[in-house]
C-alpha cells in the first residue's frame, strides 16, 4: 500500500486572515501543493489539518474482490473512503442501509459533496463513523458490468464530481471543535482521488463558507460592484465603498 502523508508537503502556502468581528475569528487556508492523488487501488493519505502531529482525517482508494454467494461468482468492489481519525473528529453528510446475502441490515455513511458557496455549521448532520464512502461501486463479475450504488460523489446516479467540499468538524489543539473545508475531485469513473486544498476556521463552533478563506461575517449577503475596502481598527470592522 502507498501512503501520502501532508508532511511531505513542506512548501504548502498557510495563510492567516482575521477580520475583526465578532469573536476575533481566524480562518487558516492551506494549499496542497502539488495536489494528493491517488489514482490506483490501495493507497492512501493522511491529513494532518492543524500540524500538531495528530492525523485528523485519512483516505483510502480502495479495491477487492469478493465471492457472492447470492450469485455464484466473484465480484470486484471499489470504492474512495474517508474518515476520522479520532473520535472527536466528523465529517458531514447523510447515512443509508445495505443488507447482505447473510440477513441483516448495517448502515452506510456517505459524505456530502458539498458546493462551493455551501454554509457548513451545525445545521448540518455531521458523523464519525470512520468508515464513509465518497464513492462506489461493484462490479456483477471480473470485468463485467457495473452495479453501481448510491454515493454522493461518485455511483449510480454521479459520473464524477469536480471541484466539490468535504464539510468536517474537528478537534483543534486547544480542544476546541472547528468547522472546516476540503476541496476534491472523485474522477476516472470513480478511480481516481485528488485532494487539493483545505480551510478551516479556528473559532469554536463559528461557521465557515464551503472555498472560502476569509472569516464570515454575518450579515453582509451581497458584494456590491464598486470597489470595497475592508479594514479593522481598535476592536471595529470598517468597510469603505469607493466613489466611482
Amino acid at each position: 500500500m502507498t501512503t501520502f502523508s501532508l508532511k511531505a508537503y513542506a512548501a504548502s502556502a498557510i495563510s492567516f486572515l482575521a477580520l475583526k468581528e465578532h469573536s476575533k475569528g481566524q480562518v487558516v487556508y492551506v494549499d496542497i501543493d502539488p495536489d494528493i492523488i491517488l489514482s490506483e487501488g490501495g493507497q492512501a493519505a493522511e491529513l494532518d489539518l492543524d500540524q500538531n502531529g495528530t492525523i485528523d482525517f485519512w483516505f483510502h482508494n480502495n479495491s477487492f474482490t469478493f465471492y457472492s454467494s447470492s450469485f455464484s461468482s466473484y465480484r470486484l468492489m471499489q470504492n474512495i473512503l474517508v474518515g476520522p481519525e479520532i473520535e472527536a473528529n466528523f465529517i458531514a453528510g447523510e447515512t443509508g442501509e445495505y443488507g447482505t446475502a447473510y440477513g441483516g441490515v448495517y448502515p452506510r455513511y456517505y459524505p456530502f459533496a458539498l458546493e462551493s458557496g455551501a454554509f457548513i455549521n451545525a445545521e448540518l448532520n455531521f458523523y464519525n463513523y470512520d468508515l464513509q464512502v465518497m464513492g462506489l461501486a461493484s462490479f456483477w463479475s471480473i470485468g463485467g458490468t457495473f452495479g453501481g450504488f448510491h454515493a454522493n460523489w461518485f455511483g449510480i446516479f454521479v459520473d464524477e464530481t469536480i471541484d466539490k467540499f468535504i464539510g468536517i468538524k474537528f478537534l483543534l489543539e486547544n480542544d476546541s471543535l472547528c468547522f472546516g473545508w476540503i476541496r476534491c475531485d472523485v474522477k476516472d469513473n470513480g478511480r481516481t482521488l485528488i485532494i487539493k486544498d483545505y480551510s478551516y476556521e479556528t473559532t469554536p463552533e463559528y461557521p465557515i463558507i464551503a472555498g472560502d478563506t476569509l472569516h464570515y461575517v454575518e450579515g453582509i449577503d451581497s458584494i456590491p460592484s464598486e470597489p470595497v475596502y475592508v479594514y479593522s481598527f481598535n476592536e471595529t470592522l470598517y468597510v469603505n465603498l469607493q466613489d466611482s
